[in-house]
């Protein structure tokens, strides 16, 4: 990576994952987090594209093997990973017929939504502005915006300490 930059404050991000906070500190894996922030970023594709069920709910198309490549990890390790996120509830799979990808659901915990949701069993609230609690315990982060220090001076080295 020889093209890298500091962000500035009028930086706009973009071709970035997200894991929503609320997964940190769960007992999942880095792999397996990874791999989930991978399929929520397609699952927003998908909600551009218009990919959704009978039901409103949004699905992935994503082979393993595709995974397994952009991941640099071996197929063993990405269904391991899968199975992982199955497990915690984070992912369904609807099986597909043979030589096709499955259909794959990715949920986020409710904090992480903004808004309405049509998809049927969810609660329609509107978000209101206000800090929400997080489902998992602990305190949320928040951002300190009045609490900026400049560094003007950076020490490299092992002595450093």
């Amino acid at each position: 990576m020889e093209d890298l930059h500091f962000l500035s404050k009028n930086t706009k991000l973009t071709n970035y994952s997200v894991i929503p906070n609320d997964l940190h500190g769960i007992g999942l894996s880095s792999t397996a987090l990874v791999l989930y922030a991978k399929l929520l970023n397609r699952s927003n594709l998908s909600i551009s594209t218009g990919k959704v069920d009978e039901h409103g709910r949004v699905y992935v198309f994503y082979k393993l093997e595709d995974l397994a490549k952009e991941m640099g990890k071996s197929l063993t390790t990405i269904k391991a990973n899968m199975k992982e996120l199955v497990a915690a509830g984070l992912v369904e799979k609807k099986r597909m017929t043979k030589g096709r990808a499955n259909m794959i659901y990715v949920k986020v915990p409710k904090t992480s939504i903004v808004g309405k949701s049509t998809v049927v069993g969810t609660e329609n609230r509107p978000y209101k502005g206000k800090k929400s609690t997080s489902s998992w315990g602990g305190n949320l982060a928040t951002n300190n915006n009045n609490k900026q220090e400049e560094i003007t001076s950076y020490v490299y080295g092992e002595d450093t300490f």
